[in-house]
């Protein structure tokens, strides 16, 4: 049975039901005819070329486009970038380039999707059931001006949610007091190294493949039937899904966060109450539940993705997630300084209600890791100082140096940018 949802409820998510086709993602990606196979590499009769398989006019089988995991079982990084789609060949090459510099699990993630999408017009970057492929925004690869200029440079469409809204929702991940990475402008001169790109490559792909694997666990590849659409066999599992059993385990249900959720990452348009609710009110009432950024409220699935994310920066590269309500500045122009942290809290996922959470979903999706030890160790959270401006932030962290115990307080400062979390997802029933 096809589930039914109202347009402007879902304006921002990709929508199939059981028996109907999927439709094209609501994004800028309008169209990918411009998009070509990164690798000359002649897959395999009936299998074609992975670019004719991930456009949104072609709905292919599973038999002409396999999981990855299905055709290299033990996937090594060739095998990848031969289900790499690109609009311009440096994109393949840096993408290529960082799964050397990437942690090895990231290849057995990419076990569970059919191709890797990276297109100048993608924005923002997303996963696509009606292919089984993910799809990236190549904002996060860019090293030159030259590649830069290639890439286009529209708005993400959803930056005007928060408009009318007296609070907004920040998050930004952190190293040692300091924000782990910056983010650099389409519009400037700046140049980047490679070692600019990695952490935010790496955070993007465990968000994105948290979303494939979800939806296609390799544990489901072996049943099944490849002569399907595979659209169509994503939904026939649909009841195995990760992030179902994760409501079913450790629910958050909050109704009120779910419909301010709908208005800041969906574009449903906020009533006169939700205008006039506050960061305060609303940081309380996340606070209760375990989940570790409110985007998890806007489906089930961004719940599974956000703290697997945040969960895997932690456990390779010990960065934090900062989480935060934040009043919005009532003056038209403002900096990071106009924004006042309402409630806030640095690695959520160590709080007592989001840590049996966080590790079940990274066993789940990673079970050849042993998460428990790593998740027995964790730092305790760290609320944030209430009413501080989201750029000056000091937390206090324990140094020990010749025996002694000293305090460190610096601030963690970042150019504000609204991080709208990528991943929509295309299968809600």
């Amino acid at each position: 049975m096809a589930y039914k949802f109202t347009l402007l409820f879902y304006s921002s998510l990709l929508l199939i039901g059981c028996d109907n086709e999927p439709s094209s993602p609501n994004n800028n990606a309008t169209e990918l005819s411009h998009v070509y196979s990164y690798t000359e590499q002649t897959l395999e009769t009936p299998l074609r070329y992975p670019a004719s398989c991930v456009n949104y006019t072609n709905n292919c089988t599973v038999a002409e486009l396999p999981f990855i995991a299905m055709s290299y079982p033990d996937t090594k990084i060739a095998e990848v970038m031969s289900r790499v789609v690109v609009s311009h060949d440096w994109m393949g090459e840096r993408f290529e380039s960082l799964l050397t510099l990437l942690p090895n699990e990231i290849l057995i993630l990419l076990g569970s999707v059919t191709a890797v999408v990276i297109s100048n017009n993608i924005r923002p970057s997303f996963y696509w059931t009606g292919s089984g492929a993910i799809y990236l925004d190549p904002a996060t690869l860019w090293l030159t001006n030259e590649e830069k200029s290639t890439i286009n440079q529209t708005p993400d469409y959803r930056d005007a949610f928060a408009n009318g809204l007296k609070y907004d929702f920040f998050h930004r991940f952190v190293k040692d007091n300091r924000s782990a990475y910056s983010y650099h402008s389409l519009t400037g001169n700046e140049e980047r190294s490679i070692d600019d790109i990695l952490l935010p490559m790496a955070s993007l792909l465990f968000h994105e493949l948290a979303h494939a694997n979800d939806f296609m666990p390799s544990t489901l590849m072996p049943s099944l039937n490849i002569e399907n659409k595979t659209w169509s066999e994503i939904n026939r599992f649909s009841s195995q899904r990760l992030n179902i059993k994760l409501k079913q385990s450790y629910p958050i249900s909050n109704t009120t966060l779910t419909a301010h959720a709908a208005v800041l990452y969906l574009g449903a348009k906020a009533t006169e109450q939700q205008k006039q609710d506050n960061a305060s009110d609303l940081g309380i009432l996340m606070q209760q539940e375990g989940a570790n950024h409110l985007y998890a409220y806007s489906h089930q699935a961004e719940d599974v993705a956000m703290l697997f994310q945040a969960t895997m920066l932690n456990y390779y590269y010990d960065i934090k997630m900062d989480s935060a309500f934040v009043i919005q500045p009532e003056t038209g122009s403002f900096t990071c300084n106009d924004y006042i942290v309402a409630w806030g809290q640095r690695h959520r996922i160590a709080d007592a209600i989001s840590r049996p959470r966080a590790l079940f979903v990274s066993q789940q999706l990673l079970p050849s890791i042993n998460f428990s030890l790593f998740f027995s160790h964790l730092e305790a959270p760290q609320p944030f100082p209430l009413l501080t401006d989201w750029c000056n932030i000091s937390l206090t962290e324990s140094l020990t140096t010749n025996g002694i115990t000293r305090a460190r307080t610096q601030p963690s400062r970042q150019k504000i940018k609204r991080d709208h979390h990528h991943g929509m997802i295309t299968a809600f029933q």
